[in-house]
């Protein structure tokens, strides 16, 4: 028979929690801190999201960063004679558009219960199950974010609103940049096939043939119901080309919200997240739960404004 030593002042219930690898024996008292190679796994994950891995996800050493985006004009060859420098006119149609990020903090708060540890003792991969359940849940909130925020004060009179306070997301971006042409949609009235080419004929020549069109997972099936029912004798599936519009791809998200269309380079649309996250994590003697806080600081922006175009309901 064997049996447990516990030392002077310990629990059964910190023995529970120290068994998982969930806590150190320092985190009893005051919590830790992430390592650096802690935070950049963590970020690995976040990133790794669907959508996320998709866009330009950019690693902030500052809280303020420039998004590199550079936009050179057409024509732009010209014939200079030796020893005579460029005229004003021969560089003017270089311009930069790129924005800035400005990392704002935001932080996530789980809590285990000790009946949770006690009913995964034997699970030998739990805590590598738990980092990649928070990893998932941040990077779920971080896209619904960056499709819905609309401000940056995190007020509001409800959780829901609080949230969507936190940043202001690509589609507010865009709805208040004066760069970014914008188009009143009605697609229920005029199709969804009319209302995609009059938004892809609005963009720019210079950004059209890299763009992609992003919009609500209903609302690209409703597209795809649309065009496969004028398809006969072939069958069709969400992929392609359903999932596309005249070649250019359709991303479809279901944070997207419902009637708004972006169609722009899917690399125009940035996430600056600081390398530096925080994770705390303290076990509760009267409270037996484990509670993590995670703290880290993010931001959203739009690379070149005038290579996005927005389909919107009208007024």
């Amino acid at each position: 028979m064997s049996f447990i030593v516990l030392k002077s002042g310990q629990r059964m219930d910190d023995v529970v929690a120290l068994s998982k690898g969930l806590i150190g024996p320092n985190d009893l008292a005051n919590g830790g801190e992430m390592s650096p190679q802690q935070a950049a796994k963590l970020i690995s994950l976040v990133a790794a999201d669907t959508f996320l891995s998709k866009i330009d996800t950019v690693m902030m050493v500052r809280l303020e960063r420039d998004v590199d985006a550079i936009d050179i004009g057409r024509r732009q060859l010209v014939r200079v004679p030796q020893g005579t420098e460029p005229s004003a006119d021969q560089t003017a149609n270089a311009s930069e558009h790129g924005g800035v990020l400005r990392a704002l903090p935001v932080q996530l708060f789980p809590t285990l219960k000790l009946d949770f540890l006690r009913a995964n003792a034997d699970n030998p991969k739990l805590v590598q199950a738990l980092e990649k359940g928070f990893a998932i849940r941040l990077a779920n909130d971080l896209v619904d974010l960056g499709f819905n925020g609309q401000n940056d004060t995190a007020e509001g009179a409800t959780r829901d609103e609080k949230f969507l306070n936190l940043n202001k997301g690509w589609i507010k971006l865009a709805q208040e940049s004066a760069h970014t042409k914008k188009l009143d949609i009605d697609p229920a009235t005029d199709t969804w096939q009319a209302t995609l080419g009059a938004i892809m004929d609005q963009s720019d020549d210079r950004w059209r043939e890299t763009s992609t069109f992003v919009m609500n997972t209903a609302d690209a099936d409703a597209y795809a119901r649309e065009l496969g029912g004028h398809v006969t004798g072939t069958p069709l599936t969400a992929d392609s080309p359903l999932r596309r519009y005249q070649g250019r791809p359709i991303e479809a998200h279901a944070m997207c919200p419902r009637g708004h269309v972006m169609f722009t380079p899917i690399k125009n649309l940035a996430h600056g997240i600081h390398k530096e996250v925080h994770r705390d994590k303290e076990y509760h003697k009267r409270r037996r739960c484990l509670e993590y806080t995670f703290d880290m600081a993010v931001d959203y922006e739009i690379g070149v404004k005038e290579a996005l175009v927005l389909g919107q309901p009208g007024e």
